[in-house]
């Protein structure tokens, strides 16, 4: 039997949860229509010193792409990361209990993140270790290539695995959105059940992973189409030279910007659909704790700061505290993983 992909189901569940899509769509053409101008008149300014010194123009481009992306890179971690956590939190609570959240969808999402996380950068080391873990397990235990009934495709199987290097993503996303499924504040005990999870039920979750992320791709190159049809003729019908780039800076950014507001959720959705069905009345087997113990130092770091959060030594940023800290603090976390009681067939 082959492998599920939640395509049609995604669709509905984006349906669902509309505001979210329509917030990402806007702030996303913002600061695509902001990167355009920001482009147009760099590439404006290279130009002019470039006639000067043809070297100086190309520094002064890239300089003005670095600090670009690094913008975006600012941008994504402090307000979009944010935004992404708060979707799949209302996305997670339809799925698992198959019910809208009472009140606006956006704030209680954003409730549901700020209770787990309240800062920021244990979203962001929870997120990066299981990015790490996972990864492991995709070059140790879950072979890619078994998901593809193609013989004699040998190129096509290693091209098809880098991409699952891209996918993994959506699979962190995935793992951690238990916390909203369990009510969970003890991130690390969560991080460290769904990954086991993950391992004992990897196949359809990658699978969905991979596809949604080769999707996502054709999806940009569709849009880049859409886009470039209409600028090239407005570009014929406008013969001024500046018009015409700033026409295709509009298209490269708004076909990025594309992915990020709408691609993106849409594999989110996907994989999130994937995972939750995979798991369901499966429980963490203790052979596989072992496994990975034996298998990743990073599991075996995630395990031990969820039995220091168990026993309140842990702060919020996931590190161990100090003895002068504030004892309202040391008790944050320690509510233990209710994953172990709850049989919730959801689990």
């Amino acid at each position: 039997m082959g492998v599920k992909l939640y395509l049609g189901e995604a669709v509905g569940l984006l349906l669902k949860t509309l505001p979210f899509i329509w917030i990402r769509l806007g702030t996303y053409a913002l600061l695509g229509l902001g990167l355009s101008i920001y482009f147009a008149v760099a590439a404006g300014v290279a130009w002019l010193l470039g006639q000067v010194l043809g070297i100086l123009g190309v520094i002064v481009f890239l300089a003005a792409f670095g600090g670009a992306w690094a913008l975006v890179r600012w941008a994504k971690r402090y307000f979009f990361y944010l935004l992404q956590a708060a979707h799949i939190a209302v996305m997670t609570e339809y799925i698992v209990y198959g019910r809208a959240p009472e009140g606006s969808q956006v704030q209680y999402g954003r409730r549901q993140v700020m209770d787990r996380f309240r800062d920021v950068s244990l979203m962001f080391a929870v997120d990066l270790m299981i990015d790490g873990i996972v990864k492991r397990i995709n070059r140790t235990v879950a072979s890619i290539t078994g998901l593809l009934p193609i013989p004699n495709l040998d190129n096509l199987n290693k091209i098809i695995a880098q991409v699952s290097k891209f996918a993994t993503t959506y699979i962190d996303e995935a793992i951690l959105s238990r916390a909203y499924q369990y009510r969970e504040k003890n991130v690390w005990a969560v991080a460290q059940d769904g990954i086991i999870l993950y391992a004992q039920a990897w196949k359809p979750v990658l699978a969905n992973a991979v596809a949604l992320t080769i999707i996502n791709y054709l999806e940009m190159a569709v849009v880049l189409v859409i886009l470039a049809i209409p600028a090239i003729i407005l570009g014929a019908i406008i013969p001024f030279e500046p018009v015409r780039v700033f026409l295709g800076l509009l298209v490269l950014v708004g076909t990025w910007m594309f992915k990020l507001a709408v691609s993106d959720a849409y594999a989110m959705a996907a994989t999130l659909l994937a995972y939750h069905r995979s798991i369901e009345g499966v429980e963490p087997n203790p052979d596989w704790k072992e496994r990975l113990e034996g298998m990743s130092d990073q599991f075996r770091q995630l395990t031990d700061r969820a039995s220091s959060a168990v026993a309140g030594k842990e702060t919020a940023s996931g590190e161990p505290e100090s003895s002068e800290s504030d004892p309202a603090t040391s008790n944050e976390g320690s509510e233990t993983d209710p994953s172990s009681t709850d049989k919730n067939p959801e689990s």
